[in-house]
C-alpha cells in the first residue's frame, strides 16, 4: 500500500508539471505561429495593396489546418477571412466564442492578434487553443488510464509476493516456536531452486539450531558424566566417614578420614578442571597475552614432571625448534602441554620414551607430545577430544576425561588447532598455534 501510494502521488506529481509545461508551450507555439502569419500578411498590404492582401488571405484560408483570419477595410466591413465582427481591440487577446459562425464550427477558445495596417486596414489572425488542449486531454487520459491499470497490478503482485513472503516468514515463526517449546530437532524447510534473502535467513536459522541442538545434547551428557564421575569419589567418601566413625583406635579413624580426604581431593580437581575449561571457553584470559616461547615453555613442564617420568621408568626427550614465538598465554599453554604429557606417560610403555617436539612453519609454530602407547583409532578421535569424552565406557580408569578437552580449547581461544595423529604404536598429539613475528 506504501509503494502504491508513492505510485500515485508521482502519477499526479507528472502529469501535474507536465499540463502546466505543455500549457505554456501550446500558448507559446501559437503565439509564434500567429506573429509569423501576421507579419507575412502585413507585408502583402503594405508593399503591394489591401486587395493582394485580401487574396493572401483567402489563399492560406483555403489549407488544412489553417489559423482564423479576419481582415477589415478602414471603415470596419470585413473584406476576407472568416473571423466574423469588427475587432475594436488591439493587441493579443484571448476569446471563447460561444456561437461560432460558418467557417468556425467547433471552435471554442481563440488566441488572437489583431494590429492596425498603416492604410488604416486592421488584421487580426487567430490560432485554436482547444485542439492542442484536447489532444492534451488526450494524452493525460491515456496516462491516468495507463497509471490506473499500473497502479492495479502493481497492488494485485504485491498482494500475491506478500502473501507468499509472509507465509515463509510464518513458517520461520513456527520453527521458533517449536523450539521455545522445547522441540530442537525442528528446522525450517528450505527451497532447493531458489536463493534469496528469506533461504539465507532459514539457512542461517538452521544452522543455529544445529549448534544449540549440539550444545544442549553436550551439556545433557556432561551433566551425566559429572555425576557419574562425582558419585564414586563421594561415594568413597561416605563410606570411608563412616568407617571412621565406628573405628575402633585412632589410627584406624585418621586412616579412614585420610582416605576420605583423597576422594574430595579427587572431586576438587575435577571442579577445578571444569571451571579452568570455563575460564578458556569465555575468552577472559586473551587480556594476558604476551610473546612467548615454546622451548621455554616445554623446558617448564618437562622440569615439573621429570621426576615423575623418571620414577615411573620412563624418559623424556625435548627436540627443541630454532625459532618458535607465538602470542598467547603462558599459563593456558604450558597447562595444555602438561595434560598432552600426562596423558603420554599414562599410556607409554614402560622404560619407553615420551617426546617433546617443537616445530615451526612460515604461519605456525607447533608443540608435539609423542608416546608409543596403545594410541586409538580414528573413530575414536572426537569422543576423546570432547569434554569428558572417556574411551573407558565403565570409567573405572583415573582421570576425568578433559585433559584433550582444556587442550583444545587452549588451541582454540589462540586461533590455533589441536591434532591427533597414529603412529602406529603411539599416539602424536600436536598443538599448532600462529607464529608471533
Amino acid at each position: 500500500m506504501i509503494h502504491a501510494g508513492l505510485l500515485v502521488l508521482t502519477l499526479i506529481g507528472a502529469e501535474s508539471a507536465s499540463w502546466l509545461a505543455t500549457k505554456g508551450l501550446a500558448e507559446s507555439q501559437a503565439r509564434d505561429r500567429i506573429l509569423l502569419e501576421h507579419e507575412a500578411i502585413a507585408r502583402e498590404i503594405t508593399h503591394e495593396s489591401l486587395a493582394r492582401g485580401a487574396d493572401a488571405v483567402m489563399a492560406r484560408a483555403e489549407k488544412a489546418g489553417a489559423l482564423e483570419y479576419g481582415l477589415y477595410a478602414p471603415s470596419g466591413r470585413r473584406i476576407a477571412g472568416d473571423l466574423a465582427g469588427y475587432q475594436h481591440s488591439r493587441g493579443w487577446q484571448t476569446r471563447v466564442l460561444s456561437n461560432a459562425g460558418p467557417g468556425s464550427e467547433g471552435k471554442e477558445r481563440l488566441l488572437m492578434l489583431t494590429r492596425r495596417m498603416s492604410d488604416g486596414s486592421v488584421l487580426t489572425v487567430a490560432d485554436d487553443l482547444g485542439r492542442a488542449e484536447a489532444l492534451r486531454d488526450v494524452l493525460f487520459r491515456t496516462l491516468v488510464a495507463a497509471g490506473g491499470l499500473a497502479l492495479l497490478l502493481g497492488l494485485a503482485a504485491g498482494f500475491a509476493l506478500t502473501r507468499r513472503t509472509l507465509a515463509r516468514m510464518d513458517a520461520l515463526t513456527a520453527t521458533m516456536r517449536r523450539v521455545t517449546d522445547g522441540d530442537l530437532s525442528a528446522r525450517v524447510a528450505l527451497r532447493s531452486n531458489r536463493n534469496d534473502d528469506i533461504d539465507a535467513l532459514a539457512r542461517g536459522l538452521n544452522q543455529m539450531l544445529d549448534r544449540i541442538d549440539r550444545l544442549v545434547t553436550a551439556v545433557r551428557r556432561v551433566s551425566a558424566d559429572v555425576a557419574h564421575d562425582l558419585r564414586t569419589p563421594l561415594t568413597h567418601v561416605r563410606q570411608r566417614i563412616e568407617k571412621a566413625s565406628f573405628a575402633e583406635t585412632v589410627d584406624e579413624r585418621a586412616r579412614a578420614l585420610a582416605s576420605a580426604n583423597d576422594g574430595i581431593d579427587a572431586a576438587l580437581r575435577l571442579f577445578d578442571a571444569m571451571l579452568r575449561l570455563a575460564e578458556i571457553d569465555a575468552g577472559g584470559a586473551k587480556a594476558r597475552f604476551a610473546p612467548l616461547d615454546l622451548n621455554e615453555v616445554a623446558d617448564r613442564v618437562v622440569d615439573a614432571y621429570r621426576p615423575e617420568l623418571e620414577n615411573s621408568g620412563k624418559r623424556v626427550i625435548v627436540i627443541p625448534g630454532a625459532e618458535s614465538a607465538v602470542f598467547g598465554d603462558e599459563d593456558l599453554i604450558a597447562q595444555a602441554v602438561a595434560n598432552l604429557l600426562e596423558n603420554a606417560q599414562k599410556h607409554a610403555h614402560n622404560a619407553s620414551a615420551v617426546k617433546i617436539r617443537i616445530t615451526e612453519g612460515d604461519a605456525r609454530c607447533a608443540i608435539s607430545v609423542e608416546d608409543d602407547g596403545c594410541g586409538m583409532t580414528v573413530d575414536d578421535f572426537a569422543t576423546a577430544m570432547q569434554p569428558f569424552g572417556r574411551l573407558d565406557t565403565a570409567r573405572t580408569s583415573q582421570g576425568f576425561g578433559l585433559g584433550l578437552s582444556i587442550a583444545e580449547a587452549v588451541a582454540s581461544i589462540h586461533d590455533g588447532a589441536l591434532r591427533l595423529e597414529q603412529l602406529k604404536p603411539g599416539l602424536r598429539v600436536t598443538l599448532e598455534l600462529p607464529r608471533y613475528r
